[in-house]
């Protein structure tokens, strides 16, 4: 399956989100964009570390001003407006509300969820070595962090959904693979990378 020239990246934490946009930057030149590295640059704007849980505030905080989707619409509007000629494309990682997944689909891209067992997760991002505050918690956090993004206490549409934007991706990828190149490989067949 080829894939569209938009596609957004959604799934648990360690599941393999920016394995399929670094795949698709270094094959096809297509832009890769981290949601939550946006957040993090706020972050350290205001002085907060990257834990999730400032993530989570600055998001809601900002999907509560600018509308649910915002983060997803705004990086669309940017990869338009500053797009190089050789660029086949945009990867948006880190899409965590059902609004944002549907800017994405509006705007004629594809929205993947990307899981898998929540043990061998936590393994790999404590073995991946990525430098991010967040990546170093216990499990009982890790699972804490992960059930507050996907089950979130109330219906508010501007808190991180995760359930629900799993509940509205086009693709579902369940990533029980028994290493990164065997993943790698894939999903370079799987969508003709």
């Amino acid at each position: 399956m080829q894939l569209p020239e938009i596609i957004g990246l959604a799934g648990t934490n360690g599941a393999g989100k920016d394995t399929l946009g670094d795949l698709r930057l270094e094959r096809q030149a297509a832009r890769k964009v981290s949601l939550s590295d946006i957040l993090r640059i706020e972050a350290t704007k205001r002085g907060l570390s990257h834990e999730r849980e400032n993530l989570r505030a600055i998001s809601t905080e900002w999907g509560r001003e600018m509308g649910a989707g915002a983060l997803a619409l705004m990086t669309l509007m940017n990869f338009q407006e500053t797009r190089s000629d050789e660029e086949t494309g945009i990867s948006i990682v880190s899409v965590r509300r059902p609004a944002e997944a549907r800017e994405i689909q509006e705007a004629n891209g594809l929205v993947f969820w990307i899981d898998g067992d929540r043990e061998a997760r936590y393994e790999r991002i404590r073995n991946a070595s990525r430098g991010r505050v967040d990546d170093l918690v216990t499990y009982e956090e890790f699972c804490a962090q992960e059930d507050a993004e996907m089950y979130p206490d109330s219906d508010d549409p501007f808190v991180v959904n995760m359930s629900g934007v799993r509940d509205v991706a086009d693709i579902h990828i369940q990533n029980t693979f028994p290493s990164e190149p065997v993943y790698r490989a894939h999903l370079v067949d799987a969508f003709e990378l």
